[in-house]
Formats: structure tokens, C-alpha cells, sequence
């Protein structure tokens, strides 16, 4: 079922066969082998009535399986999708039948990465806003390379603020102004992270064209066998290989390589990674990784401290991306929504929700009186990977509201001061749920520093968490713990 490799995408998701991934705005969704094969039986023939027999032929050919494990593994799939129990916006159940795919689905054949000059961008480049002077500093960084000065550039940023679609901006301008470049590309995947070493780098080179492959055989043979599947290649000469391949395979046309995700990137990638930077300055190679720096942190990835080094001695340069300011912002909607006029009042309540992030501002839109499942979503796996501590520092102050006070903060937990600014600071710096705003001097002589939860729907999300006798309860004990510091 699955020896043709293709990409499905319906509503937010996108299912890649290759790399058995479902995932949402480029956040991976946890599914089993037998389940993902389900989901791709019923994409393969959406529309159409497949049975209960069908589905234990094709998943099960060579097992006797009971109708009810076919059931729980369907009813999983459901979670997986975020369909409520009486709403299935996507399976739908044929009684006494089978199921039936329901939602439109967009069937596209698997291509690798090729020439720039004949890719199409992902996204529609014109309503990129708010990252002209990221543009131009890739731009730079590409004529550097096309002059023979190569460089490694990284991309950073939260979910939905647009790393991928800079990139295509990026690449857009270069055919747009008749810039010829030859072009890799892939994306690391958090379901194959260290099963195998140098993955997106193989995935992004195999879509070269036969001209490059010829080189690739001569240069570098090793990679030459992995892109070919014709055998494994030696890890030690790959490194110094891939150099020899980047040179030559330069000479024409620039060679730019892009690697999305890559906060995903298997340690055997980081290190070709970190070979690269310091040795591509003699050849025509531009090499651009996109990644999420609070997930690396949060995971103690390698890469952390080998971009810290790299930035100190100049071998790499960083984009790091932010939110859009409310110039910006007020652009975007100008773009995104032309028949719709917004008052001064209007835009200034979207920033505040969504604080200019191009993801959210586009989910409010579409779900004005809900944050949406997206958000939803993308706000649960950042609470989830808290420890029971930050997350009930985050919850008790999120009913102070959008600012908290520390000081206020640790009394009413029953904590140190000391212990609660630390545990704050480790929600900041490596987390990036909430940033410091001012340090304040309380009466009594001490201090205590303001923090704000970064997004809204972060500081709605832990209060609606609470049940209402704990909330009661929390507000009592932060009315008196404001009464202690701030009293008269």
C-alpha cells in the first residue's frame, strides 16, 4: 500500500506516506504504524465506501483480527484528527458497511526537491508580510555564495511565524529575477528522529538531476549509494565527501540547500552540519536549516551548543524571526481580507490576542470566538511538555491574568522567592511561554518581577483548566498575598 510514496493534505493536515507522518502546521501527530495505514486506505479512496472487510484484508493480510480492534484502532484515528465524539468532520461510519473519508482531499505525487528555477513556492510569496529585511539578508547571503563565498544560514522562530514561507519568498525572488541555482530540499521528521543518520540530507539530494547524480557518482560515492538505494555508504568519508560534491556541484550554478524542521535533525546531521559551516567558504554553496529554538532547548538537542559556537566565530549566521508588529499586521489583513474594513479598535484587539503571530492572527480570523483546534492544538503541546511544577506556576498565575506578579505568585504557591523566579526564568528563556516585563520594588523593601504570558490563548488555556472551586480558592489566596505586599 504504501511502495509509491505520496502527500495527502486535507483542511490543516498533511500526510506524508514516506515518512509514515501525519502532522498539523508542521507539529507532528503521534500515530501508530497500523493506525497511519488505516488513515491512508481511507484517503487513497476518500469519497468512497471502503468496508470493514477491506480494511482487515489490507492492514491485517496475514492475521486473524476481531471487528472490534478494527474499531479501536478507527476510533484512535478519530482522536488523532481531533473529531469529537458525535461530529466526525472526516470518517465517516457506514453502518453495517464500513467507513467512508468524507473530507476533500488534495492528492499530490511525491516530487523531490529540484531546481529552483522550476519549483513552485508552497505558500503564495505575495502575502508574505513583515519580513523585507530577512529577504534581503538571505538574498545577500546568496550573492556571497554565488561569488564564491559559501555560507551556512539558520532560520529561527516559534510555530506560525513563517520559516517555510520566507524560504519560498526567498526562492520566488531568485526565479522571479532570472537568478539561476540548483536546489535540495527536505524536511527532518520528529517520528524519525536518530533512526537513521544524515536523513534529510539524503532525502534533499536524491531530487537532483541526473547532471548533479553523475557528479555525486565521481565525488562522492558514498552519498551517491544512499541517494540511489543501491547500498549504505560510509559514515566517516561522507563528511568530507558531501564537501567535494557541494564544490563541484557548484561550479555551474549556485547550489542552495534547504532543510526544514530541524529541530528534528538526527545528531549524525548536526555534526555534518557543524563540518560545513566552517569549510564552504571556497565554493558556490548556500545551506539554510529552519528550526523552533525553544523545542531545542527544551530537548537539550546537540545542535544548541554547536550554533552557539558557530555564532562566536562567525561561521554561521542567524534570522531570527518575530512577531509582527501591528504595521505589519495591519498589512496582512489588508491582504488577507480586502473586502473587510478593520478600525483602529479592531487591530488593536488582534495584535493583542495574537501578538502579531501570522499563524494565530490567521486562526482568529477564521474562529473569531474561539481560538480553534489549531491553536488549540499548538498550545496544548506546549503545555504538555512542562514538568508538574512550571505547569502549576503557569496555572496559578494565569489568574492574576495576562501580567502576574512574582512576588504575589510565591506566596500564594507557598514557595520560595528564590525557587519560583528560577522555575519562571526556565519558562521564559527556554520555554518561551511568558517573558519578563519590569523588575518593581514592593513597600516593604523587596523586589518582584512582572512577568506577561507571551500569548492569550496560553494564559486561557491554564485558566480554563482549573475547576471552579479551585479557581474560587486561588483567588482568595492571591487576594491575600496582594493585601500582604501591596495593602495600604
Amino acid at each position: 500500500m504504501l511502495t509509491q510514496r505520496s502527500i495527502y493534505e486535507f483542511d490543516d493536515f498533511r500526510v506524508d506516506t514516506g515518512q509514515f507522518l501525519l502532522s498539523r502546521f508542521g507539529l507532528s501527530a503521534p500515530i501508530t504504524p497500523t493506525v497511519f495505514r488505516i488513515l491512508v486506505l481511507l484517503l487513497e479512496h476518500a469519497g468512497q465506501v471502503v468496508t470493514k472487510e477491506q480494511l482487515v484484508k489490507q492492514i491485517w493480510p496475514d492475521s486473524f483480527v476481531e471487528e472490534g480492534n478494527l474499531n479501536r484502532n478507527v476510533s484512535t484515528l478519530r482522536k488523532a484528527l481531533g473529531e469529537k465524539p458525535a461530529d466526525h468532520r472526516y470518517i465517516e461510519t457506514v453502518p453495517k458497511l464500513g467507513y467512508r473519508f468524507s473530507a476533500p482531499v488534495r492528492t499530490l505525487p511525491y516530487r523531490g526537491p529540484c531546481s529552483g528555477m522550476r519549483r513552485q513556492p508552497s505558500v503564495n510569496v505575495d502575502g508574505v508580510v513583515g519580513r523585507d529585511n530577512e529577504r534581503q539578508q538571505l538574498r545577500r547571503a546568496f550573492d556571497l555564495a554565488r561569488d564564491g563565498q559559501g555560507s551556512v544560514v539558520g532560520i529561527a522562530g516559534d510555530v506560525g511565524l513563517g520559516k517555510t514561507a520566507l524560504v519560498d519568498a526567498f526562492l520566488q525572488d531568485l526565479v522571479q529575477d532570472g537568478k539561476p541555482f540548483q536546489l535540495a530540499r527536505s524536511r527532518c521528521s520528529e517520528s524519525l528522529t536518530e533512526q537513521e543518520p544524515f536523513m534529510p540530507w539524503i532525502e534533499g539530494l536524491s531530487g537532483l538531476d541526473e547532471s548533479l547524480r553523475q557528479i555525486m557518482k565521481t565525488t562522492a560515492p558514498n552519498w551517491y549509494r544512499e541517494v540511489a538505494h543501491t547500498g549504505a555508504g560510509v559514515s566517516r568519508k561522507m563528511k568530507r565527501e558531501l564537501l567535494d560534491f557541494c564544490k563541484e556541484a557548484s561550479v555551474a550554478d549556485p547550489l542552495v540547500v534547504v532543510i526544514d524542521d530541524f529541530q528534528w535533525s538526527d545528531h549524525g546531521s548536526v555534526d555534518l552540519f557543524a563540518f560545513l559551516a566552517t569549510r564552504l567558504e571556497s565554493s558556490r554553496t548556500m545551506v539554510i536549516v529552519c528550526y523552533r529554538m525553544e523545542e531545542m532547548k527544551i530537548k537539550n538537542h546537540p545542535f544548541v551548543q554547536i550554533r552557539t559556537d558557530l555564532l562566536s566565530r562567525g561561521a554561521c549566521k542567524e534570522i531570527r524571526l518575530a512577531l509582527l508588529d501591528r504595521q505589519n499586521m495591519n498589512q496582512y489583513l489588508a491582504l488577507k481580507q480586502p473586502n473587510r474594513t478593520f478600525t483602529a479598535e479592531d487591530a488593536a484587539f488582534l495584535h493583542a490576542r495574537t501578538e502579531g503571530n501570522p499563524l494565530f492572527l490567521r486562526e482568529t480570523l477564521r474562529h473569531p470566538d474561539t481560538p480553534g483546534e489549531t491553536v488549540e492544538s499548538i498550545i496544548r503541546v506546549k503545555l504538555d511538555r512542562l514538568d508538574d511544577t512550571h505547569r502549576q506556576l503557569l496555572v496559578t498565575a494565569s489568574v492574576q491574568g495576562r501580567e502576574f506578579d512574582s512576588a504575589v505568585l510565591a506566596s500564594s504557591m507557598h514557595m520560595s522567592s528564590q525557587d519560583v523566579e528560577e522555575a519562571l526564568r526556565e519558562l521564559s528563556e527556554i520555554h518561551g511561554l511568558i517573558e519578563p516585563i519590569r523588575e518593581e520594588q514592593l513597600p516593604d523593601g523587596k523586589f518582584t518581577v512582572r512577568y506577561r504570558f507571551v500569548y492569550a490563548f496560553c494564559q486561557e488555556a491554564c485558566y480554563a483548566s482549573l475547576a471552579p472551586t479551585r479557581k474560587a480558592s486561588l483567588n482568595a489566596t492571591l487576594a491575600e498575598a496582594f493585601l500582604a505586599y501591596y495593602g495600604n
